[in-house]
């Protein structure tokens, strides 16, 4: 069975509060409303008689073409702040700036309809327009929801629907007698279609939030369930075989079996990210093995995984990639089209204004390219192609093949944030121009974000963490499936016994908390990384130097802008006050390689003596200088070369990954996905299909299972009953 935290006292929460998401629908309409109120009475109070009646025959033309090209917008963007990248502040920035003003304006220009008089309707045509401000509000494809919280909030959508088409419908009453009879017949199939895209979005929603992704787990019917549990009573033969088994057994052809592969370990670990614990009989510990693929094919798996997961929660295209999906849009673009060419035949015999007559082209030729566009990109996707692949149909199979050589290949997690304490520290600042932004930015997160470099995740990276977590998983496996949690507690401790150093070192990774130890190391690897490639080539120190600078920059990244991600402690403090005492204590515009002289410069006594002082507060910069000083006499002392000593760096990073990754929660994990693609996300991912997760327990078959030599079976086809295998 899935055991859940606080199911029934979740239930009984979004029961209390239904009532307030209809509240809050109200309130957003009536302050709409009250927006255009206020806008009427200024301009009647302060426009001229020209300047009034030129804005009473524009406003509405503006708003209707400003939506679409909101829309325009959205539908290009709304899916690309999925991927990492330099830009993607920049973009995730746009899209929420967009997704915000798309709703509000669509909903002004209904309230400025509502609100105006029949004297001042200068064109039948501006009437005809209302059923495309209601399929604005469906709202692209690519985006439903910006973050985690809209999809919690899909009552109010409901309510607004429902108040949406009452509105218009109720304009197209009021002013049903200046409007040409055959525009008001023309404008019904629009109306269908906005309705349609709306309900769309409400359904996205629905389907997207945290308690209806539990209850799909729990999704079958008693009838259904007693069969399976028949199925099941009757021995594993039917189906207990391996996931290749299974994919060789429905034939899926090589090209595109990753599609499926990655489509069905997504299903199983999918309740993961609603914080829902697995626990599967040690029997079934089989669906967690990966076989012998690389490290590239692993991370390319959980890459297409974490795409399925992120269509899921924040666009609509498993809703219309579906059977029901796809007829709905084809009556959609049906209608619009045939709308199209009803206006294109009738509207001419009409003597409208030329602008009049080219807004309303304009409005159904951008619906009908949204709806062919929108096809495009679904078709395409990873999803389009897995269910073109999954159908019995030759030529749809043969479309699906086709997709996947003209789709761009997989290749995992490409790009990752970069962040380094002694650079933030140590950059050119404007005195004046900080003051003024530390006003409205006081945790200097701009200053931050510009700061940040990404990096490529190169295939070196992901065979040493992929080799990495597969020691851990064959640890696992060697103590019997037990002890699991020292394994993932481990972040350094380990990398320092077999080194013979956990008494000198042992310190700064089990008795301080993380983000404390993450200052130490990162501050230690950054003084070895910098005064290492003034001395030597960086080719000639080994592989681990490039990755511990890498994982120690990430690690920073993740403390600077991610902080949730990490373990809780007082990260932000101790990081405020470490970088308040490296400003101190460096001249102002010193360079990063008289820096790192300096910091070799200071004797031990001298380190102490600030180490005493400072350890009355939370900075733990020259603490990270002592740990230098104390890793440079184990050097000497042991007589390691440059290789050894980043090898201990490395290790010592690679347990902080892993540790960090299992220890933040899953749903932060979904909630990451809306600012771009973490490593972090990746590798804990990846451990749970190692069953390196606390939210998967192995258990033992009940004794009475053991007494009747029962062995439970795994249907591979059957995952929509995924309750029914678990124990």
């Amino acid at each position: 069975m899935i055991v859940t935290s606080k199911y029934d006292s979740i239930c009984i929460y979004q029961t209390k509060t239904l009532h307030s998401l209809t509240l809050a629908a109200r309130a957003i309409v009536a302050i709409a409303l009250l927006f255009v109120e206020i806008k009427d009475a200024a301009f009647l109070k302060t426009l001229s008689e020209v300047m009034l009646s030129l804005w009473l025959k524009w406003e509405l033309r503006a708003m209707v073409v400003l939506s679409l090209t909101v829309q325009l917008i959205l539908i290009r963007y709304g899916n690309r702040r999925k991927f990492s990248g330099k830009n993607l502040k920049l973009v995730s920035f746009l899209v929420w700036t967009m997704y915000l003003f798309a709703d509000w304006l669509a909903t002004v220009a209904l309230g400025t309809l509502l609100r105006t008089r029949r004297e001042q309707i200068t064109s039948p045509l501006v009437i005809f327009w209302t059923p495309f401000l209601l399929l604005h509000l469906g709202g692209p494809d690519t985006i439903t929801a910006y973050s985690l919280s809209d999809n919690e909030l899909w009552p109010r959508h409901f309510f607004g629907l429902c108040f949406q088409v009452g509105v218009a419908l109720y304009v197209y009453v009021k002013f049903w007698t200046l409007t040409v009879t055959v525009l008001t017949i023309m404008a019904i199939p629009i109306f269908i279609v906005g309705i349609i895209k709306y309900g769309e979005r409400v359904w996205a929603l629905f389907s997207a939030c945290n308690m209806q992704i539990r209850k799909s787990v729990f999704s079958t019917s008693d009838a259904k369930s007693f069969e399976l549990e028949i199925d099941l009573l009757q021995g594993p033969s039917k189906g207990d075989i391996k996931l290749e088994e299974y994919l060789n057994h429905r034939q899926i052809k090589d090209k595109y079996r990753y599609l499926h592969r990655a489509f069905l370990l997504f299903q199983v670990f999918r309740p993961l990210f609603s914080d829902l614990k697995l626990r599967i009989y040690n029997h079934l510990s089989y669906i967690f093995e990966l076989g012998n693929v690389s490290a590239e094919e692993a991370f390319k798996m959980v890459e297409i995984e974490l795409g399925f997961l992120y269509d899921l929660l924040y666009t609509k295209i498993p809703i219309v990639i579906s059977r029901i999906g796809v007829i709905l849009r084809c009556i959609c673009l049906s209608l619009t089209v045939s709308t199209l060419i009803s206006f294109l035949i009738i509207v001419g015999k009409h003597g409208y204004s030329k602008v009049d007559i080219g807004i309303s082209y304009l409005l159904m030729v951008g619906a009908i390219f949204i709806e062919i566009y929108s096809a495009i990109l679904h078709l395409s996707s990873d999803r389009g192609i897995l269910w073109f692949t999954s159908q019995n149909n030759r030529f749809l199979k043969a479309t699906g093949s086709k997709l996947v050589l003209l789709t761009k290949a997989k290749k995992g997690i490409r790009k990752m944030a970069q962040h380094s304490l002694l650079g933030y520290c140590l950059q050119p600042r404007k005195s004046k121009l900080a003051a003024v932004l530390s006003i409205f930015d006081p945790e200097d997160k701009l200053e931050k974000y510009f700061h940040t470099s990404w990096k490529d995740v190169n295939p070196d990276l992901k065979t040493i963490i992929y080799s990495h977590l597969k020691e851990k998983r064959d640890q696992y496996e060697l103590s019997g499936f037990d002890h699991l949690s020292d394994l993932l507690d481990n972040r350094g401790s380990v990398v320092l016994k077999k080194k013979g150093i956990a008494d000198d070192f042992g310190w700064s990774v089990t008795d301080v908390e993380f983000t404390h130890s993450l200052l130490l190391w990162h501050i230690a690897t950054d003084v070895f990384f910098h005064d290492d490639r003034q001395r030597y080539r960086t080719g000639d120190l080994g592989p681990y130097c490039h990755l511990s600078k890498l994982l120690s920059d990430y690690m920073m990244y993740l403390l600077f802008l991610c902080p949730a991600m990490l373990p809780e402690g007082i990260g932000n403090l101790r990081h405020h006050d470490t970088c308040i005492e490296a400003k101190r204590f460096f001249h102002k515009d010193i360079k990063i390689k008289e820096a790192i002289r300096g910091l070799f410069g200071i004797d031990i006594e001298s380190r102490t003596f600030f180490i005493e002082m400072g350890s009355r507060r939370r900075s733990v910069f020259f603490e990270g200088c002592y740990v230098v000083s104390q890793l440079q006499e184990v050097i000497s002392r042991f007589r390691w070369d440059h290789q050894e000593k980043w090898e201990l760096i490395g290790g010592v990073w690679l347990d902080m990954l892993t540790y960090a990754a299992s220890q933040c929660p899953w749903k932060e994990h979904a909630r990451q996905l809306q600012h771009g693609e973490e490593l972090l996300t990746h590798v804990a991912l990846l451990m749970a299909h190692l069953g390196l997760t606390r939210k998967i327990n192995l258990v033992d078959l009940p004794q009475r299972l053991v007494d009747v030599d029962f062995k439970p079976s795994w249907y591979w086809n059957r995952l929509d009953r995924l309750a029914y295998y678990l124990a």
